[in-house]
């Protein structure tokens, strides 16, 4: 329920969109946030997060984790948000310091190679896993990438025909690079909707996932331009419907009502420009009292799609603002745990209150979290 409810507090008010991380000021908790993306969800909540001085290569710990695996967020030069094992910590740090210096990438590799021979850092053990995520469509999105030094074909049974193609089509698989070398390693691209290279047409399919058969054709289809925050049309609509392909983030696809696409719109300037849930609630609450952003109607429909299986499935949300069990008749009893069973029932949410809204979970055999 929880999940469900902090989800909300901010949908009821904006749909959740995702600026470039780094392109304004963040918070740290959002740095900390972005920096876990490539991780496995089990791995996330425990990580440490780091980041280092440019100048100076100071480390900076965001959140001390208490797993093996560290975390930075993402790197404004390369593009990449990296994770590794917490035994690679040492390397990173005198990476950072040599940087700093002004020192070569060769320089940098030859002053680690000597410190890992005389001991001064820890070698790698074989099989130490490190995770990668870049936002842009000309590499591959998601990677994990497992250390196996010395490791030939033979060894592994692992081919070295690289996947890269195919894996910017959603269709990789692992493949051995730097065969019989100590700096062997197996790449392993990791086809996620959320995170593979898509075409306009797969992102619009997409997108129109949680609407009823009769409004997906005719839907406008609008995301988020990964550099500049700004919006983009991916296809332009008749109906009433806006829907937004599926969200790295939070995990999940939204369609909502095209009136309030001012809100959205407001919804990911703040964010990117570092603005808390909180500020930007504030921020629109006080849009709609000053009346430069339109208010909910009474009986205005949301569609989501999670694509987790803690969370219900495919959901329709109807706001209800002021609505009282009294007034409309609808139980405030939850129905998430019946619900992730294919059997839940709408629930009446924040009852007597302006983000009064009814959740009605979509009980549809492919869609449902059903175990």
């Amino acid at each position: 329920m929880k999940s469900v409810v902090s989800l909300l507090a901010v949908v009821l008010t904006s749909t959740v969109l995702v600026g470039p991380a780094g392109a304004q000021a963040q918070s740290a908790d959002q740095e900390v946030t972005n920096a876990v993306l490539p991780l496995p969800e089990d791995l996330k909540a425990d990580a440490t997060v780091v980041t280092y001085e440019p100048d100076t290569g100071i480390r900076k710990v965001l959140r001390q984790g208490t797993n093996i695996v560290e975390c930075q967020p993402e790197d404004q030069e390369t593009g990449f948000t990296r994770c590794y094992n917490k035994i690679l910590a040492p390397r990173n740090d005198l990476t950072a310091k040599l940087r700093a210096e002004g020192k070569s990438p060769e320089e940098i590799q030859t002053a680690i190679a000597a410190a890992v021979q005389d001991g001064t850092i820890p070698e790698a053990p074989s099989g130490t896993m490190s995770y990668r995520l870049y936002k842009k469509d000309d590499r591959i999105r998601l990677l994990w990438v497992m250390r196996v030094p010395g490791a030939t074909p033979e060894s592994t049974g692992v081919s070295t025909d690289s996947q890269r193609d195919n894996a910017l089509n959603g269709q990789g698989r692992p493949w051995l690079m730097r065969p019989g070398t100590p700096a062997a390693h197996v790449m392993i691209p990791i086809n996620n909707t959320l995170w593979s290279n898509k075409s306009v047409e797969q992102k619009i399919a997409e997108a129109v996932l949680p609407l009823p058969e009769d409004l997906k054709a005719e839907a406008t289809v609008v995301a988020t331009d990964p550099d500049t925050g700004a919006r983009v049309v991916l296809r332009e609509g008749t109906n009433q419907v806006e829907c937004q392909p599926p969200d790295p983030v939070s995990q999940q696809t939204f369609c909502r009502n095209r009136s309030s696409a001012p809100v959205r719109d407001l919804t990911a300037k703040l964010r990117d420009e570092g603005k808390s849930g909180a500020e930007i609630q504030a921020a629109i609450a006080a849009g709609r009292e000053a009346g430069t952003l339109p208010p909910s109607s009474f009986g205005e429909m949301m569609y989501l799609l999670r694509h987790n299986d803690r969370q219900i499935k495919l959901l329709w949300v109807m706001l209800v603002p002021g609505a009282t069990p009294e007034s409309i008749g609808v139980s405030t009893v939850s129905q998430r745990d019946n619900a992730l069973k294919g059997e839940g029932r709408p629930w009446l949410m924040r009852a007597g209150t302006p983000g009064a809204h009814i959740m009605i979970p979509i009980n549809n055999t492919p869609l449902s979290s059903g175990r």
